[in-house]
């Protein structure tokens, strides 16, 4: 008898996307890291102002940069020059939040440099940003900015963009519906990101997901825009009008590119989250729509090679049991798989990626905070933000992880929600209180929350500063004399 002997190789896992951070930020939008362990995004927890923060663990860990004399009310965008050498690092924003470094720690402000971008990427050695007129890049790591104007059908809508040479140009642009751009009513600044996403900057700095009731003064439009020259002429490649706008757009090279738009089932003609793709330069074509129900949103993309590309975003904007869209195509679009490994209540905002099989992105979640995802590596949770978990709900700000901080229509001060997605809340309450856990809150996107009913102060944390703000009639729910987190109603109150 003759034996043959062998040797068993274990493949290696296939690298997954992963919840990081959970509850990591009150608003971060854009990440990028120039290797697999360091890293820029931004952080608030709210009530304080917005700080740019760097890793040098793969995320477990944020730290405030050293120093930064720029100006970051609101940041929105993250680039880093990948690989070994030289650290180079940007960000872009609104209220003229764009800002740069050469080291990872010391950041200033740039110059030459739009007043709003939600756009900014590392592609050639320059970076690269969208903004409403256009494109600028910058050659010096972003200290100085040099824009060019697109000479779009419909000016000022300019959204996203990519450069693969210092020649070669993309811009995407569109508005929809009930687009109202940056709003300033009293204190409060409203940036609309795209239709189901915007941040309000005030007393207190929060993002706002889901179906948003703005009044409706147009229609959709997207416009795609290329130019050979360095921005000196434009060629239009795509205008529609009343079906969908575009969001972001990446290129691998001069001739291969991906985008994505969206338009929405209650006021588009043609409704759906779509990818476009070319191949050539000049065509883009439609390879992939997700309108199951007509509330899927695309907001990010990136291509990593001719045959391989990401897409992401949501199911459905601020659904709490909504399936995060990560679409993945390693056949040059011909198909896609959804490999978001089961997270749901995830609207991806920004992706970035250290290599093929490792990748970072921001996210806003069901309880409009921003959670940080990772895909490959192996990602440990960091400390869970306020207490223990093993101590009652309802409890005085910070919240702990699952809950939300919420401030309340009518009310003052602040409260730990619960979210009560099966009608049930947590019956765990802090010492000596007797007001009754109950589903009574819900946030501008329809989720429910729990708070403690009550009709007096005694019933509420006397101890803890807790007092009972009535709501309607003799009811109300205890709140804490502290900063204002995300903004509810009463979901017993009849709001027109």
């Amino acid at each position: 008898m003759r034996v043959s002997a062998c040797t068993v190789f274990a493949a290696a896992a296939a690298p997954e996307w992963q919840v990081l951070q959970k509850l990591f930020s009150s608003i971060s939008i854009g990440i990028s890291f120039k290797n697999d362990k360091e890293g820029w995004t931004s952080q608030t927890d709210g009530s304080s102002p917005i700080q740019i923060v760097k890793t040098e663990d793969g995320g477990n860990t944020w730290n405030q940069v050293k120093n930064n004399t720029g100006n970051h009310v609101i940041t929105l965008g993250v680039a880093a020059r990948k690989g070994a050498g030289i650290t180079n690092v940007a960000t872009t924003g609104a209220l003229e939040s764009s800002e740069w470094s050469v080291d990872g720690e010391t950041f200033k402000g740039s110059a030459g440099a739009p007043v709003v971008s939600q756009d900014l990427k590392h592609e050639n050695g320059r970076m690269v940003m969208g903004m409403p007129k256009g494109i600028c890049t910058s050659s010096t790591g972003g200290a100085l900015y040099t824009c060019h104007s697109v000479p779009f059908k419909y000016p000022g809508t300019g959204r996203y963009a990519s450069s693969p040479s210092k020649d070669v140009m993309y811009v995407t642009a569109g508005q929809w519906p009930s687009n109202t751009g940056r709003v300033e009513e009293g204190a409060e600044t409203t940036i609309h990101l795209s239709k189901n996403l915007r941040i309000v900057h005030g007393e207190t700095r929060r993002l706002e997901a889901g179906l948003l009731t703005d009044p409706v003064n147009g229609t959709y439009t997207a416009e795609l825009w290329k130019s050979v020259d360095g921005g000196k002429t434009w060629k239009n490649l795509i205008t529609d009008e009343g079906n969908f706008y575009f969001n972001d757009v990446h290129c691998f090279d001069e001739t291969n590119c991906v985008a994505v738009g969206e338009g929405f089932a209650e006021d588009s003609k043609s409704p759906g989250a779509r990818v476009y793709l070319t191949t050539d330069g000049e065509t883009f074509k439609v390879v992939h729509t997700e309108n199951a129900k007509g509330t899927e949103s695309l907001m990010t993309a990136r291509m990593l090679s001719k045959t391989e590309h990401w897409a992401g975003g949501t199911s459905a904007a601020g659904g709490l049991t909504a399936p995060a869209l990560l679409l993945h195509s390693v056949d040059a679009g011909s198909t896609y798989k959804n490999e978001n490994n089961g997270i749901v209540g995830q609207m991806i905002t920004s992706v970035d990626f250290v290599s093929p099989t490792h990748a970072y992105a921001t996210t806003v979640n069901a309880l409009q905070q921003s959670s940080l995802l990772e895909y490959g590596g192996n990602p440990t949770p960091g400390p869970a933000p306020g207490p223990s978990p093993s101590g009652p709900h309802y409890e005085k700000p910070p919240c702990q992880a699952g809950e939300v901080k919420a401030s309340v229509t009518g009310s003052t001060g602040s409260l730990c929600a619960p979210p009560c997605t099966s009608g049930t809340c947590p019956t765990d309450v802090p010492s000596g209180v007797t007001a009754s856990p109950t589903c009574v809150l819900q946030d501008q996107s329809g989720n429910k929350y729990c708070a403690l009913e009550c009709a007096k102060d005694e019933e509420c944390d006397k101890a803890g500063g807790s007092s009972c703000s009535i709501l309607q009639g003799s009811t109300g729910v205890c709140t804490y004399p502290d900063s204002m987190g995300v903004l509810m109603t009463s979901s017993k109150a009849v709001v027109v």
